[in-house]
């Protein structure tokens, strides 16, 4: 992954449904023996500390496979976790995922699958060259009366959006937000149908290079300083009963999450980390380079405070009927362990 001034390779292949067996077992363990962790996901670059993982041996050792099925769709992702047909999954923090678990679904959120903090952040609002100011002040007061396209409105990163414009004086309804899909949002821009877009990795930079865009805010400035989880890592209820091979994954997970935060804030081994993550993600790996790198905290903290925002940014906007009790919600045992086990990541 870049540095943030260099643009990533357009074009990436994706599938709507990819079913994938990430195992690569340890000469020492035999393939029938080991214990299968269901994991789903919407793929990308966000699922590189299972890829790390598989590939340098750490789930085969304890005996763990991880099956990676791939689903775009949350509420089906949500479902799928909450009636044990998986065990694991990252799901965006969106008002359905409060409504789930106040609705009974056996949901827990124990650690980070993506977030955003300084120096690593692959949502970020982009805008047309045109539109963007002399500084950041006059950037976002050029927006007023503008269209924004967003992946769906009831999501973390309208309140991410809300973040940047009341800090210059504005509100939600001094742009028009428009809703898009991802992939659709180059073409919008190339058109002018859109001023600018909360866009996310491979597509944000690919419109850069592009020159339909440039980069205007990475958010960075709206989240804790530990970081905002956006994306959080959820497991089900039969398998957070299952204590000791949760554990086991989340001890792997955690080992996978600190060689990409090696490869991508310190340097070592990036080219190895670049090549395992390109091909367990289906990429071509100078995408995975030259991309801004997703927050994915090395000691998978989740921050209360920051989650609370989200969920009551969702009652006053009318998206969400009440708030949720995070006590219920979230449990840290598991990433608190692992970092017991495996000592801090400063």
């Amino acid at each position: 992954m870049k540095q943030q001034s260099q643009p990533p390779q357009a074009g990436i292949g994706r599938r709507d449904l990819l079913a994938v067996s990430a195992v690569l077992a340890a000469p020492a363990v035999r393939a029938q023996s080991l214990r299968k962790i269901s994991f789903a996901s919407s793929g990308g670059v966000t699922d590189a500390p299972l890829h790390i993982a598989t590939a340098l041996g750490y789930f085969a050792a304890v005996g763990l496979s991880v099956e990676i099925l791939r689903l775009t769709s949350a509420p089906d992702m949500m479902a799928a976790t909450a009636t044990g047909q998986l065990d694991a999954c990252g799901i965006s923090a969106t008002p359905g995922l409060f409504a789930a678990v106040q609705r009974g679904l056996k949901l827990r959120l124990v650690g980070d699958k993506q977030s955003i903090r300084p120096g690593f952040s692959a949502t970020r609002l982009i805008l047309r060259p045109g539109l963007v100011g002399r500084d950041e002040a006059a950037g976002v007061a050029g927006l007023r009366g503008r269209r924004i396209a967003l992946s769906s409105r009831p999501s973390s990163v309208t309140m991410l959006l809300e973040d940047l414009l009341r800090s210059h004086g504005m509100g939600l309804g001094d742009v028009e937000i428009v809703e898009l899909a991802y992939p659709s949002m180059i073409a919008a821009l190339s058109t002018g149908a859109i001023d600018g877009a909360i866009d996310l990795e491979p597509y944000l930079t690919q419109a850069i290079k592009a020159g339909l865009a440039v980069n205007f805010c990475d958010f960075t400035a709206f989240v804790p300083a530990s970081g905002g989880s956006i994306v959080p890592l959820v497991f089900s209820e039969g398998f957070i009963a299952e204590r000791a091979r949760a554990q086991d994954f989340m001890n792997c997970y955690v080992r996978g999450v600190r060689a990409y935060n090696d490869a991508f804030a310190r340097g070592i081994e990036r080219e190895r980390m670049i090549d395992i993550i390109a091909r367990g993600a289906g990429l071509g790996a100078a995408v995975v380079r030259d991309s801004y790198p997703a927050g994915i905290d090395p000691n998978q903290r989740l921050d209360r405070g920051f989650i609370d925002r989200m969920q009551q940014f969702f009652v006053r906007q009318k998206m969400l009927a009440q708030p949720t009790d995070l006590g219920a919600m979230i449990d840290p045992g598991f990433a608190e362990r692992a970092v017991a086990a495996l000592g801090p990541y400063v």
